[in-house]
């Protein structure tokens, strides 16, 4: 019997785990104190048949632990092992423990171009997709010369430019400058990790959410942000919506999309792939980023509802040597919204009146203090809308866009 381990670190679930069970394969779980924790309060702990709760993520422990779930196992067994991972800050670990122990999966160099967004931009590079203008961030050569290296900066970037890590996700990290005094504020925070400087990028962002199966592209559908998903920590509502069949950008979009994936020929063959790109207001499209995981807060859903794929299922059932669902129905469109944290003590929830199908889920309680968010994954409410009318769906995300959910004291 083949077994299935799940390997998840910091991103939780958004599907129900128990779509993963199969009645032919053990399906077992290596999980982080915090996910445990999610997973009990779900009422979904039991679902996974082993669990195995590890503190530190580095393939020394990863490969220890793995290798020790092996052992439980049947000798025939034990060589029949997958890895299955959608955690985007364990995907790098789970390779090189694929590799380790001679598992079948994908491998570092295949992760890499999404685990790094230096590398990812440089394998773009030779294809001529269209890239921001950036730099890595050289600490060493700003502390020699401060003023010399950020006139530099500002011939090649210009102000405002933008900051981000190489291997975060969710804004984690990233800040907009808007001058040389910002920049040298930032610098003396900065420390050793790593960073790359990018032009500021004008326009609409989009994300491509794609199913790869054998190299081969199965489903790929575009979404519109309402926002750039870095003004969240500024107290903007994280949000976006399906595009649709006639959505001018959308053809584009999925063009770009091809081209990219296509520039990386050594990519995860199986798998879910998260696209963002932008529009300048010229119209043109430029790359941002891409990572090799299903997309994160509500899109699973907000797929589910539209194209009747639920995109982090996807990924997993790719990932397993599984195709997609045969029969998959268009539906309404749909968006989601994550209303930020603000500073202060709770004093008021306030829904918004919406015309739109929804449902509205509350992550804190009146009486309770709380703090302006550190990334997209602290959020005070989420919203998930759908409407059979995109016109009135869109207005509705402007309701919420300007609405204020939480009123603190």
């Amino acid at each position: 019997m083949r077994t299935d381990i799940v390997v998840q670190d910091v991103a939780s679930f958004r599907i129900d785990p128990a779509v993963l069970i199969r009645p032919h394969r053990r399906t077992w779980l290596i999980t982080s104190p915090t996910q445990h924790q999610k997973l009990l309060k779900r009422g979904r702990a039991d679902v996974f048949s082993k669990t195995a709760v590890l503190e530190e993520f580095t393939p020394d422990s990863l490969a220890a632990c793995v290798e020790a779930m092996r052992a439980d196992l049947p000798g025939a067994d034990r060589d029949d092992v997958t890895l299955l991972c959608h955690d985007e800050y364990s995907l790098g670990v789970v390779a090189e423990v694929r590799a380790r122990l001679g598992l079948a999966g994908d491998r570092p160099e295949q992760l890499a171009p999404f685990t790094n967004k230096l590398a990812m931009k440089e394998a773009l590079r030779s294809a001529g997709v269209a890239l921001p203008a950036h730099r890595e961030w050289d600490a060493a050569a700003y502390r020699d010369d401060p003023d010399g290296y950020a006139a530099a900066l500002e011939e090649a970037l210009g102000w405002p430019m933008f900051v981000k890590p190489l291997d975060e996700s969710g804004s984690v990290g990233a800040r907009r400058l808007e001058d040389a005094g910002e920049l040298r504020e930032w610098a003396a925070t900065a420390g050793s990790r790593r960073f790359e400087v990018d032009e500021f990028l004008r326009g609409t962002l989009y994300h491509v959410d794609t199913a790869v199966q054998d190299g081969e592209i199965v489903h790929a559908e575009a979404n519109a942000y309402l926002h750039p998903c870095y003004e969240y920590v500024d107290g903007r509502v994280c949000a976006s919506h399906t595009l649709p069949e006639d959505h001018p950008a959308r053809p584009s979009l999925l063009e770009f999309n091809r081209r990219v994936l296509d520039a990386l020929p050594d990519k995860p063959r199986n798998g879910a792939f998260h696209h963002e790109i932008y529009q300048r207001p010229d119209g043109s499209l430029v790359f941002l980023e891409i990572a090799a995981r299903a997309p994160a807060a509500l899109v699973p859903s907000t797929s589910r509802i539209r194209w009747g794929l639920d995109i982090e299922e996807a990924h997993f059932r790719l990932q397993r040597g599984e195709g997609l669902p045969g029969s998959r129905s268009e539906g309404p469109h749909a968006a989601w919204v994550y209303f930020p944290k603000a500073e202060g003590r709770v004093a008021r929830l306030e829904r918004a009146r919406l015309r739109s199908d929804h449902h509205w889920q509350w992550n804190v309680e009146v009486g309770q203090t709380t703090s302006a968010p550190q990334d997209i994954r602290d959020f005070a409410a989420s919203v998930l809308l759908w409407n059979d009318d995109f016109d009135t769906l869109r207005r509705d995300l402007e309701v919420l866009d300007s609405h204020v959910a939480v009123i603190t004291d």
